[in-house]
């Protein structure tokens, strides 16, 4: 059972559910790859600020689902408002960093991108995207649409995944 810290600032209240591990399998699919699955532990850690830290890994899987190399990686910031809004704050070590804004509802978190930055060499010229999370029969529920130089916004990754 998932206990709420009475001491966690008012502002991270809306976000509180999503506090603790979590694990499953998510697919995706690209133009150039076609569909995929894959493997993701995804963490939300609160250190006493008025922010959560956040830590999302991707990775192939075997045949039992164990994991065997890594895909993606992410970390940052979920930086809630008083009024319901919130901001992510992300880097990629794919050579990408994102600022998305967004509105928090219940146990729906809808964002879209406010600014990408990317290097020279980034893996994808990734342009922006939507990001939409819930809270479903407990399980985080997750999806990213991406747009990128060459394609328009369409679905890229989506996952279950449930508390570890």
């Amino acid at each position: 059972m998932f206990e709420i810290n009475p001491d966690l600032p008012r502002e991270l209240m809306g976000l509180a559910w999503m506090i603790g591990r979590w694990e499953g399998n998510g697919h995706g699919q690209t133009p150039e790859e076609g569909e995929f699955e894959y493997g993701q532990t995804v963490e939300f850690t609160h250190n006493g600020g008025d922010f959560l830290y956040y830590l999302s890994q991707l990775y192939t899987v075997d045949a039992d689902g164990t994991p065997v190399e890594p895909l993606m990686q992410e970390t940052g910031y979920w930086r809630p408002q008083a009024n319901g809004e919130v901001e992510l704050v992300l880097a990629n070590p794919s050579g990408w960093a994102e600022v998305w804004a967004g509105r928090i509802e219940g146990a729906k978190i809808e964002l879209v991108t406010d600014a990408v930055m990317r290097t020279q060499t980034a893996a994808v010229e990734y342009t922006g995207g939507q990001r939409l999370y819930g809270n479903v029969e407990g399980d985080l529920l997750w999806t990213m649409d991406r747009a990128t130089t060459g394609t328009q916004l369409q679905p890229w990754l989506w996952a279950r995944l449930k508390r570890a």
